[in-house]
């Protein structure tokens, strides 16, 4: 089977919040259009970190509802988000009413997924399992980091994070093997982390119990081997993010537009 996968699509940032309904829903199907692969598998992944708003979520999900058999999602810290003071009095002043919300506005989509605590979906003989797998907020440097510098601590509200992070690690414990896990927090360490010398709430490792394992949050698109497993991160990231990964010294025009075009895409492997 082929797993189509990204994560971090951010699409309020490509975008932005229209009034007009008709146009914003236009235009974010025709972006998440743009990003979909040549050839299609029959799974989409999406590891997170969808928008800033349920609406454009609901877009995405619908669209992509209908160019796979499959769609899967998990949410990421940015999807618990409330960046304003109306959406703080539209959620009561607790994220998990965004998650809730979404869930409901997507219910009629039959073919798509919400993966949440780790429970396991089988489709077409392939065992997925997945959820946000939220960092842990132990190391006092971590807590340090969280309170004076991630936006989470300002933007996530009325959620223990920390709990969470306890309670989705005591089901990832109680789950049985899968074929392929989705997180939005990376499960290993990653460049990423080695690149800003920090790993502080964009890691919570978990024993891989997955042959195949997708996550996002970090800014990066890399597979990683580690003994028999396999780890993939698709990020689309923030618009222009991308020149960080490309040096314009040494490449030409040219090649860094193909390196654009190639970045700005659903990737894929087979199970």
């Amino acid at each position: 089977m082929q797993v189509d996968y990204i994560s971090d699509l951010h699409l309020d940032f490509y975008i932005r919040m229209n009034s007009n309904e008709k146009k914003y829903r236009e235009q974010t199907r025709n972006f998440c259009e743009s990003l979909l692969p040549n050839e299609k598998g029959k799974v989409l992944v999406i590891a997170g970190d969808i928008s800033h708003y349920n609406r454009q979520s609901k877009y995405a999900l619908e669209f992509f509802s209908e160019q796979y058999d499959k769609v899967l999602f998990t949410l990421g810290n940015h999807d618990y988000y409330l960046i304003s003071s109306e959406q703080e009095k539209r959620y009561n002043h607790n994220s998990m009413n965004r998650e809730m919300e979404l869930v409901a506005e997507t219910s009629f989509l039959h073919n798509v997924v919400f993966l949440r605590n780790f429970e396991v979906l089988e489709y077409e003989g392939v065992r997925f399992a997945g959820a946000t797998n939220w960092y842990p907020l132990e190391d006092v440097h971590e807590k340090s980091f969280f309170y004076n510098m991630s936006n989470d601590s300002r933007l996530i509200k009325d959620l223990d994070i920390a709990q969470l992070s306890s309670m989705t690690t005591y089901k990832y414990e109680q789950m049985e093997e899968v074929d392929v896990l989705v997180t939005h927090v990376p499960t290993i360490q990653i460049q990423s982390h080695v690149k800003y010398n920090s790993y502080y709430c964009y890691l919570n490792r978990l024993i891989p119990k997955a042959k195949h394992n997708i996550f996002g949050h970090c800014h990066e698109q890399s597979e990683y081997n580690k003994a028999d497993y396999k780890f993939y991160i698709n990020a689309l990231g923030y618009p222009e993010e991308y020149l960080r990964h490309i040096n314009p010294l040494k490449y030409a025009k040219a090649e860094r537009e193909e390196f654009r075009k190639q970045w700005m895409k659903i990737k894929s492997f087979e199970v």
